[in-house]
C-alpha cells in the first residue's frame, strides 16, 4: 500500500522497524509538495505519482563504488529514501517546501541488555512459526533457502515441529566443490521430515541465460552490490517461484550480537590509527597497500572498493565517501566494536545487501518473501537477553543458543562445521560471458568510456585476488542494471 502525505502546518514523524524487516520507503516529489510512503519499494516505484524516469543519486553511486553499500537513508534514487533499523524521520513543510530530517539510534547496545535471563527455545520456535503463518494467505509452495548455517536450520527445526511441515520445501545450492553445503543440508532436512531439493547452476551461458539476467536487471528495484545476487535469477531455470512463498534466514545478527572475526577485531584496533594517511591512499590505484591500512573503524565492518581516484576517473560526478565513514566512526567514538559492527552492518549491509538480494529476487519473480528472524517479537526478546548466554567475545563465538539447540536436536555441530560462506562464485559466472561483461560496462553511459575500458583490463589482470574480482562484479552489476532498468526509462 502507498500512502500520500500533503502537509500543512503540522509535521509528521515516522520510524523504521527495530529489525531489518519492513523498511519504509519515502518518495519526495521533485516539486517537494507531497510525499509518498510504502513498505514495498516495488509498489512505490510503480505508483503513478512517482515521476519517471527516476533520477540516479550521484552520492549513492559514489558509495556503491567506494564502499560496496549505500548507507541509509539514501537509496540509489535521488528522490527516494529508506527508513531502516533504528532510523527516524521528521517530515515538515518550510517555506512551502517539504523537508526530511533524518536521525538514527541503534536499539540493541550490549550494555543495555538485562543482567539475568535464559534462552527459551520453545518461545523462539513459536515466534518463528507465528511469523511465517501471518504471512501465508493462500495455498502455495513454501520454499526455505537452507544452508549449513545456524539461522536457516533453526527455522527448519521450528517449522518441522509445526503443522506447516508438509508444505515446506528446503532449497540448497549445489556447487560440487569443498564449499558445497547441499549434501549435509539434504540430510538435515530429511532428518526433520522436510522435502529437500538441490539447486543447480547452468554449466554454460546460453542466450536464454543472458536473457534471464537482462530481465532480472530490467525489473530489479535497485542494484544489489552483493555478487551472490546473480545466483537467484538462475534458480528460476529450475523452479517456478511466481505466487509462492520464499523464507530466508537473514536478519538476526543485529540483536544476537554481531561477533567480528578475530583478525578483523585485531586489525580495527591497530590499523585504524593510520587513517590519517587516507588522503594519500585515495590518490593511488585501487588495491594499493595503504587502502586496507587506512580504513576507519566504521569501514572495518566489511566495507571497501575503488579508491576515490579511480572512482572519479570512471564517474566524473563522484564524491569522496571517506569523510562520511570518519564521521560515523567519531559518532561512536566510545562504543565497543561489537556494538559498532552490529549497528553499521545491520543498518546498512544486512538490510541493503544481504536481505536486499533476496528482496530483489522476490520482487522480480513474483514470490512473497518471509524473514522470520526480523520478527519484532523475537528481536525484543533476544535483544534483552544477557550477553554471556548469546555470545563469547573472548572466543569470538556467536549465537551460542542456536549452536546448542541444533546440536541437541539435530546433532549438527556448528563448531566443527566452521563458517560456511555462500558457495556461489559470481566471478566464475562472469568469466563464462566475457563479451557481455565488457559490453555492459563499457557501454554504460554513467562512465567515462576510456576509463571503463581500462578498468576492465586492470581488474581482469589481477583476478587472482578476491578484492579485484569483487570490484569487477560490482561494476558489472551496476552497469547492467543502469543499462536495462525500466524505472530509469
Amino acid at each position: 500500500m502507498v500512502k500520500k502525505w500533503i502537509l500543512g502546518a503540522e509535521s509528521i514523524s515516522l520510524s523504521g522497524s527495530i529489525t531489518c524487516g519492513d523498511p519504509i520507503y519515502i518518495y519526495l516529489s521533485p516539486s517537494k509538495d507531497y510525499v509518498l510512503t510504502s513498505k514495498s519499494l516495488k509498489e512505490l516505484l510503480d505508483h503513478p505519482l512517482v515521476k519517471k524516469p527516476l533520477r540516479i543519486s550521484e552520492d549513492a553511486i559514489s558509495f556503491y563504488l567506494q564502499s560496496g553499500v549505500i548507507p541509509t537513508p539514501r537509496t540509489i534514487y535521488k528522490d527516494i529514501f529508506l527508513l531502516g533499523l533504528g532510523d527516524r524521520v521528521v517530515i515538515k513543510k518550510i517555506h512551502n517546501e517539504i523537508e526530511l530530517n533524518f536521525c538514527h539510534e541503534f536499539p540493541f547496545r550490549n550494555s543495555q541488555r538485562d543482567i539475568d535471563g535464559n534462552f527459551n527455545e520453545h518461545y523462539v520456535f513459536d515466534c518463528i512459526v507465528r511469523h511465517v503463518k501471518r504471512a501465508i494467505t493462500k495455498e502455495a509452495p513454501i520454499y526455505l533457502f537452507q544452508s549449513l548455517g545456524k539461522d536457516s536450520n533453526t527455522i527448519a527445526l521450528a517449522l518441522s515441529k509445526s503443522d506447516l511441515r508438509d508444505r515446506i520445501i528446503c532449497l540448497t545450492l549445489a556447487t560440487n566443490d569443498k564449499k558445497d553445503e547441499s549434501e549435509v543440508a539434504s540430510f538435515v532436512a530429511k532428518k526433520l521430515g522436510l522435502v529437500h531439493k538441490k539447486l543447480y547452476l547452468p554449466e554454460r551461458i546460453t542466450p536464454k541465460v543472458e536473457s534471464l539476467l537482462d530481465y532480472y536487471f530490467e525489473n530489479s528495484p535497485y542494484p544489489c552490490p552483493d555478487g551472490t545476487s546473480l545466483a537467484y535469477p538462475l534458480y528460476t531455470l529450475q523452479i517456478e517461484f511466481k505466487d509462492t512463498y520464499v523464507i530466508d534466514g537473514s536478519g538476526n545478527d543485529v540483536y544476537f550480537g554481531h561477533v567480528p572475526r578475530p583478525i578483523e577485531y585485531k586489525r580495527q584496533k591497530i590499523y585504524s590509527l593510520f587513517h590519517f594517511l587516507r588522503p594519500l591512499s585515495e590518490l593511488l590505484p585501487s588495491g594499493n597497500f595503504l587502502q586496507g591500512l587506512t580504513k576507519t573503524k566504521a569501514e572495518w565492518i566489511g566495507l571497501g572498493g575503488f579508491t576515490y581516484s579511480d572512482t572519479k576517473k570512471l564517474y566524473t560526478k563522484a564524491t569522496m565517501v571517506y569523510n562520511y565513514w570518519l564521521d560515523e566512526t567519531k559518532k561512536r567514538g566510545n562504543w565497543d566494536y561489537f556494538d559498532l559492527k552490529a549497528d553499521l552492518w545491520g543498518t546498512h549491509v544486512e538490510l541493503g545487501n544481504v536481505i536486499g538480494k533476496v528482496q530483489n529476487f522476490a520482487h522480480v519473480f513474483g514470490a512473497t518473501l518471509i524473514l522470520p528472524w526480523t520478527s519484532p517479537e523475537i528481536a525484543n526478546y533476544i535483544g534483552r537477553l544477557p550477553e554471556k548466554i548469546l555470545f563469547d567475545r573472548n572466543l569470538f563465538r556467536n549465537k551460542i543458543p542456536l549452536r546448542e539447540l541444533l546440536k541437541k536436536h539435530l546433532d549438527l555441530d556448528s563448531d566443527k562445521l566452521g563458517k560456511y560462506s555462500y558457495g556461489f562464485d559470481a566471478y566464475a559466472l562472469l568469466k563464462k560471458m566475457p563479451g557481455k561483461v565488457d559490453e555492459e560496462i563499457i557501454s554504460c553511459k554513467l562512465w567515462n568510456k576510456r576509463e571503463a575500458e581500462r578498468l576492465c583490463v586492470y581488474l581482469r589482470n589481477r583476478d587472482k585476488k578476491k578484492f579485484f574480482r569483487n570490484l569487477l562484479i560490482r561494476l558489472f552489476i551496476l552497469s547492467t542494471w543502469y543499462n536495462h532498468n525500466r524505472y530509469l526509462r
